[in-house]
């Protein structure tokens, strides 16, 4: 098999990485082995001759990827689909499945089946996981076989049992997003403090590394120490009691950080958390800003931001890289610095250039950020992911400007992408619009009687309108509250003012000497409109009957609003 090349050119490979190489595929178990030394073991005849009836689809395989390689789709969804296509392998070589051309979609299904058996009952990934997974396979199987359609590996997955989960909306009370607010500024308070705890003096001072956030939480950053909280003093043998205190002492001054990996965690991690402050300050997202080099930087005002602009050697002009808050230029400076003194910037141009045991990672390399990750963990505190970080920011920037296309822009997504993907509902600011989309069809104004007018001098009864009842017609207040363009106002001084109206109409009727043909006097419709409208503000809630309890009890110790209290005096008098 020394003649087939099963590898790709056009990968691009880090410092120690071994290259990707589909011939590993053509032999029973090869997958279960470290690509670093596989081939190796291949070479000594390990795993035996290859498995003839794999060779046709797996040349076709190649074939498909190499033609992404070509035509220059992302490095990194390549590794992912190598990644999925080992461990697709490796099931195979499991459960001892065919995976002949032929066979191959059969074999397929029966790992759809496994998939979701790990979904319901191991319980050990999430079903968009096992999804996800399955469709990647899915589309490069129809890619190499050829299959018909516009979606051919969409079509696959529909054969199968294994679906995609519906999206299930959660429904957010009125504290949810003053949470998400709250967890994020307090992330953002840890990232800082890190980054500001751990300067050149601290990177190489004595370990472990004690990092104060508050009063009652900390943070232990042990660097190369398996047991940060060791006493040395309570160590027996004199030579791994000397081990001991010579790995928490502080770094001589004729060492390198970079001669040495012990403290190359601690270096990651304020890289990471700089990564993260990064993000969130200017909304990059992880792949661009990890790929941007140190530069020399021009800073333009914009407002409340600054544009920044890579500077050419011998021009000031340049392309604008980023966009960022005012207060975060100080920061970024001081990282820039923390880089010139630790040497880094000398060895690695990146900006954020993450240590990974002596090995330059390539620029298309996925990122982890699994050194803050994991010490937040440790100490049971919040992580939040780059994704959340843009998520989060958008949100607020959303709803700062008010302003779609503005916001958009900035995040440099179409409005489309920015409504589908990330755009959170917001009780604050629904019920803004809804006031908003209720000025602009029912502009109410002051009425003759208590509430508001919708549309003043366009006066209509309300449906099943009482005989003899006032007629609406823009001047009695009586008539309003027969009128369909009459609206309540739910607070307490409406429930005061309508009580108040009541109490004038009974001793209007107290008056009244009916006739032999009119025996209900108009004032008791009003009066029997008003206590219908006060049941219904007392039945809406427990603060609404308080307005009107408090109203009720006003009338009777002889506190009337004064809209009404000088007819009512008046009539008291009579009466």
């Amino acid at each position: 098999m020394s003649e087939l090349d099963l590898t790709f050119k056009g990968l691009a490979l880090g410092t120690h990485e071994t290259p990707w190489d589909l011939q590993v595929l053509l032999y029973r178990g090869a997958t279960s082995v470290r690509r670093d030394v596989v081939i190796q073991a291949i070479s000594d005849g390990k795993f035996g001759d290859i498995v003839q009836d794999r060779l046709p689809f797996i040349i076709r395989l190649h074939e498909v990827l190499n033609s992404y390689v070509s035509k220059g789709s992302s490095q990194q969804t390549l590794r992912t689909y190598l990644e999925r296509i080992w461990s697709f392998y490796s099931w195979i070589d499991i459960t001892d499945m065919p995976s002949t051309e032929k066979a191959i979609i059969p074999t397929f299904k029966a790992w759809t089946e496994h998939l979701l058996n790990r979904v319901k009952v191991n319980k050990d990934i999430a079903q968009m996981t096992a999804y996800k997974r399955a469709s990647m396979i899915a589309n490069l199987i129809a890619k190499a076989l050829d299959l018909p359609g516009a979606k051919p590996g969409h079509s696959l997955m529909l054969t199968t049992r294994l679906k995609r989960p519906k999206k299930s909306t959660k429904v957010l009370n009125t504290k949810a997003d003053k949470q998400n607010l709250v967890d994020t500024f307090e992330f953002g308070h840890t990232l800082t403090t890190i980054c500001n705890h751990l300067d050149i003096k601290t990177v190489r001072g004595s370990l472990p590394i004690e990092i104060l956030l508050n009063e009652n939480k900390s943070l232990t950053v042990a660097g190369n120490l398996a047991d940060p909280y060791l006493d040395v003093e309570t160590i027996k043998n004199s030579s791994t009691k000397k081990a001991a205190i010579i790995a928490r002492q502080p770094l001589a001054e004729s060492i390198s950080l970079l001669d040495t990996h012990k403290r190359s965690s601690i270096l990651n991690l304020r890289i990471e958390s700089e990564l993260l402050i990064f993000i969130a300050q200017t909304g990059m997202n992880l792949s661009q800003a990890v790929a941007l080099s140190k530069s020399t930087y021009r800073w333009q005002s914009d407002g409340e931001d600054y544009e920044v602009f890579r500077v050419y050697k011998g021009r000031r002009e340049g392309e604008a890289i980023f966009r960022c808050y005012k207060a975060y230029r100080d920061h970024l400076q001081r990282y820039l610095d923390w880089l010139d003194e630790t040497e880094l910037s000398q060895n690695d141009e990146r900006l954020f250039p993450m240590i990974s045991r002596g090995m330059i990672r390539t620029k298309t390399s996925k990122v982890s950020i699994s050194t803050l990750k994991n010490l937040l963990k440790k100490h049971n505190l919040l992580f939040i992911n780059p994704t959340q970080l843009r998520n989060t920011r958008i949100n607020w920037l959303l709803r700062q400007t008010n302003d779609l296309n503005l916001t958009a822009e900035q995040m440099g997504h179409t409005t489309e992408v920015l409504l589908k993907d990330y755009m959170r509902p917001h009780h604050q600011r629904a019920s803004s619009e809804i006031i908003e989309f209720h000025n602009l069809v029912d502009p109410a104004q002051l009425a003759p009687g208590p509430g508001l007018c919708v549309d003043s001098h366009q006066p209509k009864q309300v449906v099943n309108f009482p005989e003899n009842a006032p007629e609406p017609d823009c001047i009695s207040p009586e008539g309003c509250l027969f009128c369909e363009k009459h609206r309540d106002v739910m607070s307490s001084e409406y429930c005061w003012k309508l009580a108040s109206h009541l109490q004038l109409k009974r001793l209007e009727t107290n008056l009244y000497k009916p006739s032999e043909h009119n025996h209900i006097h108009p004032g008791n419709l009003v009066m029997d409109r008003i206590t219908s409208k006060l049941k219904a503000i007392s039945d809406g809630s427990e603060i609404r009957n308080t307005w009107v309890e408090d109203a009720q009890n006003s009338i009777r110790s002889g506190k009337y609003h004064p809209a009404w209290d000088g007819y009512i005096r008046l009539l008291e008098v009579m009466v």
